[in-house]
């Protein structure tokens, strides 16, 4: 699994590709964090249409968990992924329900404007 950060003006952009590697993606949210915090940036785009379609419901929940032990809700997450890896809201619904404020959609729209954000182009 590879992780690329990039910094915009309103949010960093994150993106995510390959096979889904648990280890990796707590390691990802970590860095997310220390560089939202670096930044001063209170926004987080995730691009993970790259990722394959086999995150299962416990990695949703054990990533959910991660989020919520390190980042505050003063930090909103969008993560887009492509129509058939909506199979679940489980990710969603467990950061939630921690306090962390997150919307997992197939739509680009739905996801930027969450964050209150221009699509780019």
């Amino acid at each position: 699994m590879d992780i690329r950060l990039q910094q915009k003006e309103t949010h960093l952009h994150v993106e995510a590709v390959g096979t889904y590697d648990g280890s990796a993606a707590r390691a990802a949210v970590v860095r997310v964090r220390d560089e939202c915090a670096r930044l001063g940036l209170n926004r987080v785009f995730v691009d993970a249409r790259g990722l394959d379609a086999t995150v299962t419901v416990a990695d949703r929940f054990d990533l959910a968990r991660v989020l919520a032990e390190g980042c505050t809700a003063a930090v909103r997450f969008a993560v887009l992924v492509r129509p058939e890896q909506m199979v679940t809201k489980a990710l969603e619904d467990s950061a939630v329900n921690r306090g962390v404020p997150i919307r997992t959609t197939a739509v680009a729209t739905e996801a930027y404007g969450f964050l209150g954000v221009e699509p780019p182009g």
